[in-house]
């Protein structure tokens, strides 16, 4: 018998405490310019499903705001939110 064995995921309680750190990580690469979910995955090495939380929470917070419409694979970029790109600057 083959097993096939599937990377495990972190649980929510996991990623959450992870928020802080990861918001200004998230935060230095769309003062880059903007980025879909997988692109900053990507670069920061985590996986789509985690940056999605700590993104969705940026943006409830007004940190960060979608741009533009869905790419071919149904993301929004996201950029830094106005109000955050001036206190960056």
């Amino acid at each position: 018998m083959i097993t096939i064995l599937k990377p495990k995921l972190r649980d929510m309680l996991d990623i959450a405490q992870d928020e802080m750190v990861m918001r200004d990580r998230i935060a230095s690469i769309l003062e880059e310019g903007p980025k879909t979910i997988p692109e900053i995955a990507e670069v920061l090495g985590y996986t789509p499903r985690e940056v999605a939380i700590w993104l969705f929470g940026m943006r409830r917070y007004g940190r960060v705001e979608e741009i533009g419409r869905v790419d071919d694979d149904g993301y929004f970029q996201y950029e830094l939110s106005k109000r955050h790109q001036s206190a960056a600057a």
